[in-house]
């Protein structure tokens, strides 16, 4: 009953409208409640990162963060990323061309449409299972999670360092698999 109640709300949504996730249990067993932004342009969303990252003003900060040393690693890390992003956010026509020509970050971008079922704004689903999705604004952690160290490469290291430093919306656009036990707000009504 409640993921019909949860489809009937979110078909309601017109533009864009905050959704509340209470009691939100993740796979490292972290429970938050979080609010998010649901219905906004993901590919505005990557034109404003787009533009953010290729400033003057951040390419300074990028370049001022490394030693001599670290210069060619972080130079190929920041071309990666805003190659990333020019082929995201590029015409219809472009992906179409890079798909054909076997490019990995529009196939995986293709392959991560294609793997959910849209049912409105802010609201997929995949294998049974309903997910929310959306521009995180806010997060407040109830129990702390047990998290594994991770092992990443320094080029990915780099690459995150300068998401964060160009504070690219990117990384604030999440999607939740709904369980049994959170509770969502969506405008106004508690399912």
């Amino acid at each position: 009953m409640k993921a019909i109640e949860t489809i009937v709300t979110v078909k309601n949504i017109k533009g864009t409208s905050f959704v509340g996730v209470r009691n939100y249990q993740n796979s490292n067993d972290e429970i938050s409640n979080q609010t998010f932004l649901v219905g906004i342009n993901y590919a505005n969303l990557l034109r404003n990162d787009l533009a953010k990252l290729t400033s003057i003003a951040i390419k300074k900060q990028v370049v001022a963060m490394y030693s001599d040393n670290e210069k060619a690693l972080v130079k190929k890390a920041y071309k990666e990323l805003v190659a990333s992003l020019e082929k995201r956010t590029s015409s219809e026509e472009e992906k179409a061309k890079l798909l054909m020509q076997g490019d990995t970050t529009i196939k995986q971008s293709v392959a991560q449409q294609e793997a959910y079922t849209n049912i409105a704004k802010g609201l997929k689903a995949k294998d049974g299972a309903l997910y929310i999705y959306g521009l995180m604004v806010r997060k407040t952690i109830l129990q702390k999670g047990n998290y594994p160290q991770k092992k990443s490469q320094a080029k990915t290291i780099v690459k995150n360092n300068i998401k964060k430093l160009a504070e690219l919306r990117e990384l604030k656009y999440k999607q939740f698999k709904l369980g049994k036990q959170e509770e969502l707000n969506l405008q106004g009504v508690k399912i």
